[in-house]
């Protein structure tokens, strides 16, 4: 057996098992008060490549005139905020995702939330910020945005309108994405208490710059069959991956012998460090 396959296999067999013991964190369709403290190892495929010939600007300000940064095989220097085409040696494709931080960076953070998750909300809010500063604008992790839909309808619809969003920045303004993500979740109240049905949202969304929400409002209908698609295989490749509560985040350094670590729940900023530590070995 080589070297790869075997390391294939130990991650494979340590995902499962970690999988086992992890248990319910944070958000689910029933549950949004628990807040299970809990880092486990997780299980991992390795059947693309990743990308590694674009070079990278460190963006700290956000404005409307950001350089192309449309793809992984874009000549110009990268914004923070991204599109790519590539599938992951992780196994996640992430057309239609949102990337954030250095393509070259040694670890990738994917990142499972729901807009209406309480647990969400404070990861963004408590921890996210100095993740961002400390890892991901000096380009040491790469931060993958994805969607798990799992509290309600509203939830479908704010996950819809992400991926919205996200279509009408990526080309030209990507960094905008970065701002209406962060204005709903400022905006975030109650579960299923309304404030996430379309007007709402749209209401927010008029209030961001470099998103025209016009646009946005009518991207809905007419994509309506794509938008799901794209929410479904989201939560289908967390799924894939173990995940089944919201905020979940699993590291992976494909260049290491380590394996994928995963957390569950709104931890604090020193659990992320410790796990970025420690994967990056």
């Amino acid at each position: 057996m080589s070297d790869s396959i075997d390391k294939n296999s130990r991650r494979a067999f340590l995902g499962t098992a970690g999988i086992l013991i992890t248990g319910l964190a944070g958000c689910t369709s029933t549950n949004t008060e628990t807040d299970n403290k809990t880092t486990t190892k997780q299980n991992t495929t390795t059947d693309s490549t990743r990308a590694t010939s674009n070079t990278y600007s460190e963006t700290t300000t956000e404005t409307s005139t950001q350089e192309d940064t449309t793809s992984t095989t874009a000549s110009k220097p990268q914004s923070l905020v991204y599109a790519s085409t590539e599938t992951t040696d992780f196994g996640i494709n992430l057309k239609d995702n949102p990337l954030m931080g250095s393509p070259n960076a040694p670890v990738d953070l994917y990142y499972w939330s729901d807009y209406q998750c309480p647990f969400c909300n404070r990861f963004e809010q408590d921890t996210f910020p100095k993740l961002l500063e400390e890892y991901i604008k000096p380009g040491k992790v790469r931060l993958v945005i994805l969607e798990y839909v799992t509290i309600g309808d509203a939830s479908k619809t704010a996950a819809r309108m992400a991926k919205c969003v996200w279509r009408q920045v990526q080309e030209e303004n990507p960094d905008a994405f970065k701002r209406w993500h962060a204005s709903i979740f400022d905006a975030q109240k109650k579960p299923n208490s309304g404030w996430a049905i379309k007007q709402n949202l749209l209401k927010i969304t008029e209030g961001v710059k470099g998103v025209d929400a016009n646009a946005v409002e009518s991207c809905l209908p007419k994509n309506k069959q794509s938008l799901s698609a794209s929410v479904a295989a989201d939560k289908q490749a967390g799924k894939d991956k173990g995940v089944n509560v919201t905020p979940t985040f699993i590291f992976d350094n494909s260049t290491s012998n380590g394996m994928p670590s995963s957390i569950q729940g709104a931890q604090p900023y020193p659990r992320f460090e410790a796990t970025i530590k420690e994967v990056m070995k």
